[in-house]
């Protein structure tokens, strides 16, 4: 004989999924000089208003030149100097704290040295969002040969410019 089976009603604790829209971007590409093919970027923003593709685009390039500037700083191969106008003067100092200590490290591993310090960096992709008007954030892939390195990098809107006040590179 069969016996009659209960249904119970389970009510998830969770609302009901909406279908969700993306924040407003854009997507595009950017030639630099040492890559071989263009890097793709994509950019978001969090705030209302309206994306300006121009301003993506620049923000996209000013974001690869840090990125590989602050690479170079760090490698020893450029003068922490260069980068004094486009980032904050506790950045520069902590890329130039970092400068020192892989320096000494490399003493004693001569094949990071190798690998890190005689080839170019190449960007591949940039991501970015614009959290406010005020604050933007940019992460970078870069390769130095083979190996591929990643830059978070927040810019803070200074009068009409951006400011690098952070690149933590890894």
């Amino acid at each position: 004989m069969d016996m009659p089976t209960m249904q119970l009603a389970v009510r998830s604790p969770f609302p009901q999924a909406r279908p969700r829209e993306g924040l407003p971007a854009c997507d595009g590409s950017i030639r630099v000089e040492l890559s071989n093919s263009p890097v793709p970027y994509h950019m978001a923003r969090c705030y209302p208003g309206r994306l300006d593709a121009g301003q993506c685009r620049h923000f996209a390039m000013l974001s690869c030149r840090i990125a590989c500037m602050s690479l170079d700083i760090v490698r020893g191969r450029t003068p922490p100097q260069v980068l004094q106008r486009t980032v904050s003067p506790p950045c520069l100092k902590r890329l130039e704290t970092m400068s020192y200590l892989l320096e000494n490290h490399m003493r004693t591993h001569q094949e990071l040295r190798k690998q890190l310090c005689y080839l170019p960096a190449i960007p591949s992709l940039v991501y970015g969002t614009l959290v406010s008007p005020e604050t933007s954030e940019a992460v970078v892939s870069l390769f130095v040969g083979d190996i591929s390195y990643w830059v978070n990098l927040v810019f803070k809107q200074v009068g009409a410019r951006w400011m690098c006040t952070l690149a933590d590179l890894g």
